[in-house]
Parts: C-alpha cells; sequence; structure tokens
C-alpha cells in the first residue's frame, strides 16, 4: 500500500519534510508529463534531491536514513512503501497531490527533475556509483551487509564538491 498523507496548506521546509514528500513531489511531476518513473528511478531521483539540497543548504532535506545497496543509495521506508510495484512504472490508484513546500526545496527538486529525468533508472543507479561518490565509498561488495548506512555527511560533502560546476543552474 503507497503510503499519503493529507496535504497542508502552509508550505514544508527541513526538518518536517519526509522522504514521502518528496517522492509525491517527483510522483506528481512524472504523472503531469506522463512518465511514471520505476521504483529505482524514485529512489534516486530522492536521493539526489538529498545530496543537492545538503550541498546547497547545509540542512539535511528529511530525517531517514540512506542505505547503499546493490543498485544504489535507498531509503527503506520508500522502498518498503513502493516495492509492491517491483521493476514496473509506479501508477497510483489515487491521485497524487504534489505537497506544498517551501521555495529552496521547490527549487532543487526542479533543479533535479530538469537534471535526471531524462535517464533511465539503471543510468542513474551508473551515477551514484561513480568513483568516490558516497555509495561507492560506503557499499561494500565483498561482505552481505545489506543495509550500510551511507553518512549524510559524505553525501552533504560529495555533493558540495561536485555543485561549484552546478551552481549557476540555479540562479
Amino acid at each position: 500500500m503507497t503510503y499519503r498523507r493529507k496535504a497542508t496548506m502552509t508550505p514544508k521546509s527541513p526538518p518536517d519534510i519526509t522522504v514521502f514528500d518528496i517522492a509525491d513531489w517527483f510522483l506528481a511531476q512524472a504523472t503531469e508529463e506522463n512518465k511514471p518513473p520505476r521504483h529505482m528511478k524514485l529512489q534516486k531521483l530522492v536521493y539526489f534531491a538529498y545530496g543537492w539540497y545538503y550541498a546547497y543548504f547545509d540542512q539535511p532535506l528529511f530525517s531517514e536514513t540512506i542505505y547503499a545497496w546493490r543498485y544504489g543509495p535507498v531509503v527503506k521506508a520508500l522502498y518498503d512503501g513502493y516495492k509492491h510495484f517491483k521493476g514496473n512504472p509506479i501508477v497510483s490508484e489515487i491521485t497524487i497531490v504534489r505537497p506544498k513546500l517551501d521555495n529552496e526545496v521547490a527549487r532543487i527538486l526542479r533543479y533535479v527533475w530538469e537534471l535526471y529525468a531524462a535517464c533511465t533508472d539503471m543510468q542513474l543507479s551508473e551515477i551514484t556509483h561513480r568513483l568516490n561518490a558516497p555509495w561507492h565509498q560506503t557499499y561494500k561488495r565483498d561482505e552481505w551487509i545489506p543495509y550500510e548506512e551511507i553518512a549524510p555527511e559524505l553525501i552533504r560533502d560529495y555533493f558540495k564538491s561536485i555543485k561549484i560546476k552546478n551552481a549557476e543552474s540555479l540562479r
């Protein structure tokens, strides 16, 4: 079953934002463009939003833990909410309401969408697997540790290291 909460009239900002608020924003955008993502793509979009927001505003976007799984970063609560779709596009049986988020959050989410929406879920997974990326530094290939946490500071520092190249895009 897909997790949903009531929409609020007041724009939300961290620390009141959850991973589901971010996922709902991307799902609403994808629905508007008739491009329903698969679960893995949604996970990666949420991860990129977290990383870019943390890099620009020095504050985590949401409090849920991000783990290093085989195909990249995963938020387990989001995984549990959408795993029933398996590898199929996420098409909701209910209307997804775009959450009301503060301007900085909305700007980052639009930026992430513009950067990554055209990528497939596997392309996004490959991006997260790049040398020295947080997933690459955390994932234990030779050990069976299915839920190794990616340190939030590692994500922040990585995205800060690449944000200079992209700073002009947000203006």
